[in-house]
């Protein structure tokens, strides 16, 4: 796994502006750090894994008719 690090452009970087903030690999970001591109902030924390919502049960998800 390549360590990511975030880093805040000083210039017009991969179309985004100057002053924002992105994350690129470590290889990348300091091959542009020591071009004056862009400053590293420090390593990505890992993202966290988005948890699904529970399981509707079968009752809960039936159609409820009325009758007549």
């Amino acid at each position: 796994m390549r360590t990511k690090y975030r880093v805040k452009t000083k210039a017009v970087f991969n179309g985004q502006p100057v002053g924002s903030i992105i994350e690129l690999d470590e290889k990348t970001a300091k091959r542009y750090e020591t071009l004056k591109y862009l400053e590293i902030l420090g390593e990505a924390k890992p993202a966290k894994k988005a948890t699904s919502a529970p399981k509707k049960t079968a009752k809960a998800s039936e159609k409820k008719t009325t009758k007549k």
